[in-house]
């Protein structure tokens, strides 16, 4: 039995079983050993009837009395009931089912049940419906008195069938692994083998096993990740770019003729870039920038270096509202200059993207900005020599890689307004050329505030008055898109809430956006938003890149499910002009009095010691939402958790290399 062995492969997965077991995205025997247990419940000790305690779990052993059975009032279950007794006490057991489940209980057998015992009525510890073992004549003991794994599930797929069948697939003789790790390292840290590391996982003997099997598969996650970074740029080294010094002038000549000064930051990471674009060696360089620091108008004027170098460039963003945005800038500042800039997405008509595409294998087109549909097949440059991915964090490596992969020697820009921790970026990137940018050119200050959702009235009245008598805008942020039904107090999804801001605001534009309106639908909702004063309801669809004059002020619902970094991504939203913005954080009294989170973008403005903060209240797995794409989504290993075993597992990386 292999890891690539379909879980059919294993006794009792039936044809509706593999079903439930695909949904939880168990589809192999390797995903099944990967399917990792949310907590342990310690059922190794019995505890006497004498010593239970009202709300604690606990295993009991005894002898069965009294039982009986009887059908429920409304004759769609059966209703069993008995007595379970020791040498202290005896308590009382109540089950619920079909009659045959009752079939093998009988009064005088001796039976292990394991549960949450509650008082009865009658001031004795019942037990509803708990876990139990009928003893057969030999005294046997069930499976399941040990440190039991308990797994996140499905429904119709029960808890103990799972973890009985995940028991079976681990201690099987007939399971067969082929260890990853080279023998040095197991000896050098101790690690058990990979099956037997599966073992402490799945089976352990006790909390020792667990810790040891656990930190083997992190380094393990680790290793693995570093050994494909270091195999990547080895293979991008094996191509040479195209140096782009002979762009400079034309650089020169756009960035003189922005209406604005550049920054120190902006100006520090055009020379990082332009150092690396005018070597032979590719480029690979992230820039990180705080919201609003100005990253638009560096990766622009990085791909003027490419076009007047001859060669073109390729910005790939993650929305089409992004890509419109992107494409106002670089068509404004950049037509006079002669170049020609073009734009793609999955809402371009077809002929409009023939043309395009003609264009673009003919080199009529010097940069080409473009969402997902860049990654579509029939996408091809006649020379391109950089390609810039705005917001990386939103494409996967694989994504990243299916435009370079088939045009070699390519120089990599990649940006984001989500710091990340050095940790994290160490991990995914490897030891990446990295820009910090922190500074917002001519920004007003954001104001922020707490705010419970019991004054939901006072803060209608200061939107109306601030979009009436200031002719402002105000985005609302919702997590959840509803489904459109009547809005109700604790409503807070984007369909319900605008409803009600119509209802008690009166004379004023509401726009909404959400994630399933189509590109066109949310480009000419934004339209509408920038050209009148008024309130856009939307999801996080908002939240990274969308700049909009006159929107200083935006409102956060059920803040404390977010994460910081994601909250101070959407508040940047705001306060991008010389006026000061608002960011209201709306929760219930509470949430807010009980989140420290919240507190922290109270007094801290830096993206980049928010991320660090976020970091280590949530951990990587949380802080990175969700999973990425490619090598990047690690099993067991989480950052935040085992920093340690990933600076072994790079070090180690890099010494198998040399």
């Amino acid at each position: 039995m292999r890891p690539n062995d379909p879980v059919s492969a294993l006794r009792g997965v039936g044809h509706r079983r593999g079903r439930l077991l695909e949904v939880l995205g168990i589809k192999n025997i390797g995903d099944m050993l990967y399917h990792l247990p949310n907590r342990y419940e310690d059922r190794r000790s019995v505890t006497s009837a004498y010593r239970l305690m009202e709300g604690k779990a606990a295993v009991v052993s005894g002898k069965i009395g009294n039982f009986s059975t009887r059908i429920a009032r409304s004759r769609s279950v059966n209703i069993a009931t008995f007595t379970v007794s020791d040498d202290s006490g005896e308590a009382y057991v109540v089950l619920f089912g079909g009659s045959r489940k009752f079939g093998q209980i009988c009064d005088g057998d001796a039976i292990y049940l394991y549960g949450v015992p509650s008082v009865s009525s009658k001031n004795f510890f019942e037990f509803k419906n708990p876990e139990y073992f009928i003893c057969d004549a030999y005294g046997s003991a069930p499976s399941w008195l040990r440190l039991w794994p308990v797994y996140p599930t499905t429904k119709g797929l029960p808890r103990s069938w799972l973890a009985n069948a995940i028991y079976g697939c681990v201690m099987s003789q007939e399971l067969s692994l082929d260890d990853p790790l080279p023998p040095r390292i197991i000896e050098r840290y101790s690690f058990p083998s990979l099956k037997e590391a599966f073992k402490g996982i799945h089976a352990p003997s006790d909390t020792g096993d667990i810790q040891r099997a656990r930190d083997r598969l992190a380094y393990q996650d680790f290793f693995e990740n570093q050994l494909l970074i270091a195999e990547r740029e080895k293979q991008r080294s094996l191509f040479p770019a195209h140096p782009m010094g002979s762009g400079e002038q034309l650089q020169a000549r756009c960035i003189s003729g922005l209406p604005f000064e550049l920054t120190d930051s902006q100006k520090k990471a055009l020379s990082d870039i332009s150092g690396d674009m005018d070597s032979a060696v590719p480029m690979n360089r992230l820039v990180v920038g705080d919201v609003g620091s100005g990253k638009t108008a560096v990766a622009a004027s990085a791909s003027i270096r490419c076009a007047g170098a001859g060669y073109q460039a390729a910005i790939l963003v993650p929305t089409t509202i992004l890509s419109r945005q992107f494409f106002g800038f670089c068509e404004k500042y950049m037509s006079g200059l002669g170049v020609r800039v073009a734009a793609i997405s999955g809402g371009t008509p077809r002929a409009a993207k023939d043309e395009l595409l003609w264009k673009l294998r003919d080199g009529e087109i010097d940069i080409l900005i473009g969402t997902h549909a860049m990654l579509s097949d029939g996408v091809a440059f006649k020379s391109l020599g950089l390609l810039v991915i705005d917001e990386q964090q939103r494409f996967g490596v694989l994504q990243r890689d299916k435009v370079s992969s088939v045009n070699r020697g390519v120089h990599l820009l990649m940006t984001s307004a989500t710091p990340i921790p050095r940790t994290l970026r160490m991990a995914f990137y490897g030891d990446i050329a990295y820009t910090q940018m922190g500074t917002r050119p001519g920004k007003g200050r954001i104001v922020t505030r707490l705010v419970s959702d019991n004054h939901i009235g006072e803060l209608y009245k200061f939107l109306e008055s601030r979009i009436k008598t200031s002719n402002e805008r105000c985005y609302w942020v919702c997590p959840t898109i509803g489904d459109g039904g009547t809005f109700a107090d604790g409503d807070s999804s984007v369909t319900g809430r605008a409803r009600d801001i119509k209802r008690n605001i009166g004379g004023i534009s509401v726009e909404v956006i959400t994630g399933t309106m189509t590109e066109a639908e949310k480009s000419a909702g934004m339209e509408r938003f920038s050209d009148t004063a008024g309130i856009l309801v939307s999801t996080t669809v908002i939240e990274v890149g969308v700049d909009v004059e006159g929107a200083n002020i935006i409102i956060i619902e059920s803040a404390s499910s977010y994460g910081l970094s994601q909250l101070h991504q959407m508040r940047g939203r705001v306060g991008r002009g010389e006026r000061s913005g608002v960011c209201v954080l709306l929760d219930s009294a509470r949430n807010l009095k009980n989140s420290e989170r919240l507190g922290v973008l109270l007094r801290c403005r830096d993206g980049f010691e928010i991320a660090e903060e976020d970091l280590k209240l949530r951990g990587a797995g949380e802080y990175l939402g969700t999973r990425q794409h490619g090598e990047e989504n690690f099993r067991v290993a989480d950052i935040a958790r085992d920093e340690k075993w990933f600076v072994s597992a790079k070090r180690d990386a890099l010494e198998g290399q040399s």
